[in-house]
C-alpha cells in the first residue's frame, strides 16, 4: 500500500531509544533518510513523507536524540560524532528493509548540517545522494553576545547547560499557520545546550572549509529570505564542490518545504532524485 507508515524505535550505539517514522511503499524506486531541525521532530514532515510515496519513494526519519519523542536531555547532544553514529544506526536499519533500493540522505536546518558532516566523514558506499534543506551553517542573525560568551565557556565545563534558543517561528514560512502550528506543538521545544551550540557551530565550519571533498552528488537549496541560517554562508560554501546542485529559492523563508512555494522545492526534490538513481 503506498505512504504506508510505521512508527518505533531503534537504539543508537549508547542504548538511547530514538523514535522513527517509516513510509512504505510497493516495488520503490529509491528510499530517503530524512533528518528534521534542530527543536523540531519527524513528524513535521509528514507530508514531505507521503509526496515522496507518491512518487514511488519509501522514507524514514528519525527523532534526533534530545528531539520529539526520542530519549535524551532535550536540546542537547554530547557530540557531532554521536549524532553521526545514530544517522549510521538509522541507515543501516533502512540498508536492512530495503536491500537492493538507491539510498539518499536528507536533512534540513541543523539535519542538513548532519547530512553534510556525514557524506565528508563517513564511508558513503551505501549512499546514492544527498540532499540539504537550509543547511545550518551559519546563523542568520547574531545571539546576544553574553549567551556565546557563556555557550563557550561553559560547553568546556557543563555542556549540558541549556538555555533558550532565539528561534522566531514567524521566520519559519510566509503561511502564517506554520509558525501557529509550530508553537501548539507539544513534540518541539525552544531549549539547545551549550554543547549542541557549538558542536553545531564548529561543524558548520568543518563543512565550509571541506565542502570541496565531497564525493557523491548532492542537491542543496536554500531560500534567499532565511531570517534563521544564512542564505549566504551556504552559497558562497557549495561553489567549492562540483559534486552539488545548488537551487537558490527566491523569496523563500527557512522551510522550503511549508513554505508558499513548497510544490516548487518538492518537484525539484522529485528531479533531482530521479536523475541520480542510476
Amino acid at each position: 500500500m503506498t505512504g504506508e507508515s510505521e512508527s518505533n524505535c531503534i537504539l543508537s550505539s549508547d542504548g538511547l531509544k530514538l523514535y522513527y517514522i517509516i513510509s512504505k511503499v510497493e516495488n520503490p524506486v529509491a528510499v530517503v533518510c530524512i533528518l528534521h531541525g534542530h527543536g523540531e521532530h519527524i513528524g513535521r514532515y509528514a507530508h514531505v513523507m507521503q509526496y515522496l510515496s507518491e512518487k514511488r519513494v519509501a522514507s524514514i526519519g528519525f527523532d534526533f536524540r534530545g528531539h520529539g519523542q526520542s530519549e535524551g536531555r532535550r536540546g542537547h547532544m554530547p557530540s557531532m560524532d554521536a549524532i553521526l553514529a545514530d544517522v549510521e544506526e538509522s541507515l543501516k536499519f533502512v540498508r536492512v528493509n530495503y536491500l537492493d533500493v538507491p539510498m539518499f540522505l536528507f536533512g534540513h536546518s541543523f539535519g542538513g548540517c548532519v547530512a553534510l558532516n556525514y557524506v565528508l566523514k563517513k564511508p558513503v558506499l551505501e549512499l546514492q545522494g544527498f540532499i540539504a534543506s537550509s543547511p545550518w551553517l551559519a546563523l542568520a542573525f547574531e545571539p546576544p553576545n553574553w549567551k556565546v560568551k557563556l555557550g563557550k565557556f561553559m560547553a568546556k565545563i557543563f555542556p549540558r547547560l541549556t538555555l533558550a534558543s532565539e528561534l522566531n517561528p514567524e521566520h519559519l514560512s510566509k503561511d502564517q499557520k506554520v509558525a501557529e502550528n509550530y508553537q501548539s506543538d507539544p513534540h518541539v521545544h525552544n531549549k539547545i545546550s551549550a554543547g549542541f551550540f557549538n558542536e553545531t557551530v564548529a561543524g558548520g565550519k568543518y563543512v565550509s572549509a571541506n565542502v570541496g571533498n565531497i564525493k557523491l552528488p548532492g542537491l542543496v537549496y536554500h531560500g534567499n529570505q532565511d531570517q534563521i541560517i544564512s542564505f549566504e554562508t551556504t552559497s558562497l560554501a557549495v561553489e567549492k564542490s562540483n559534486q552539488i546542485q545548488f537551487q537558490e529559492l527566491d523569496g523563500v523563508f527557512h522551510e522550503p518545504h511549508n513554505d508558499e512555494e513548497k510544490e516548487e522545492v518538492f518537484g525539484l526534490i522529485d528531479a533531482w532524485i530521479s536523475k541520480n538513481l542510476d
